[in-house]
């Protein structure tokens, strides 16, 4: 799946389960909100990432109430803010485990990052066997965090593709979503 041109809120689909989210059809495309955990989480077209403790009757609220009680609290959690930007900032923060409950299908991915400050310059390939794709995103996305940090945040690493592996032929098979 070529991930460079998804937005910030298809990713975050990939990995929480729909289960979790929250006002789906209220909230556009490009958005999205979230609860894990003791949090609930906004992610803005833009990426970005806000977070605001979970109410007690959570399940009770509407969209504006939410949207009120987000811009009320004193308990939010602006990521960008924090100068947290990627990712794995936001994930380590939740606590965020995969899913493992649900069978699916496990494969070989070869996964592709980049750095965007320098495009052209060699990007970080390597592959991962007999994993789902929601692990191999999860382990893609802590990669780049890792990355960066070696980086001293001077650089950003993205995941470029994550392509899964056909063990019935030598090529690769494009994983479409």
């Amino acid at each position: 799946m070529e991930l460079m041109n998804a937005n910030p809120a298809q990713i975050w689909r990939l990995l929480i389960p729909q289960s979790f989210w929250m006002f789906s059809e209220e909230v556009p495309e490009d958005e999205l909100i979230f609860h894990y955990r003791d949090h609930i989480y906004f992610v803005n077209q833009d990426g970005s990432v806000l977070a605001l403790p979970k109410p007690a009757c959570f399940e009770t609220l509407d969209m504006g109430t939410l949207l009120e009680y987000l811009a009320t609290s004193d308990d939010t959690i602006d990521f960008d803010d924090e100068g947290q930007f990627d990712y794995g900032f936001v994930l380590k923060q939740m606590g965020y485990i995969v899913p493992v409950r649900e069978k699916r299908e496990k494969a070989t991915y070869q996964i592709e990052i980049i750095n965007t400050a320098l495009p052209k310059a060699h990007g970080t390939r390597y592959e991962m066997k007999h994993v789902d794709f929601v692990f191999a995103l999860y382990h893609a996305l802590m990669r780049c965090h890792e990355l960066n940090a070696k980086t001293d945040w001077e650089y950003e690493h993205e995941v470029k593709r994550i392509v899964k592996g056909d063990a019935k032929s030598s090529g690769k098979v494009q994983v479409n979503l």
